[in-house]
């Protein structure tokens, strides 16, 4: 994992996402990717919304975790650490 100061990537264009990991209220700075469903007939395509931050600032999330990001209710689907200091979180609306 890089050793690099990461903030910048997330500053200009982040959101604040909120969260409780072993008791502890946490707040990071992520960004946010909440992709439009395009309905298809009776089907809809569509990612679902994922959002990447500091791999320090988002440790100890899990699958089914509640996370608050950008004011809207999410849980975690998978935590996804790519070995470069950054996680991203799939996640799925509460």
């Amino acid at each position: 994992m890089f050793a690099e100061d990461l903030s910048v990537f997330f500053s200009d264009f982040a959101v604040n996402a909120s969260f409780t990991v072993e008791g502890v209220q946490k707040t990071a700075r992520v960004l946010f990717d909440h992709p439009y469903a395009a309905p298809f007939g009776v089907q809809v395509d569509a990612d679902a919304p994922a959002c990447q931050g500091a791999t320090a600032d988002l440790a100890g999330l899990q699958r089914d975790d509640a996370i608050t990001v950008d004011g809207r209710a999410f849980e975690v689907m998978r935590a996804e650490a790519d070995g470069t200091g950054v996680t991203n979180l799939v996640l799925r609306s509460v």
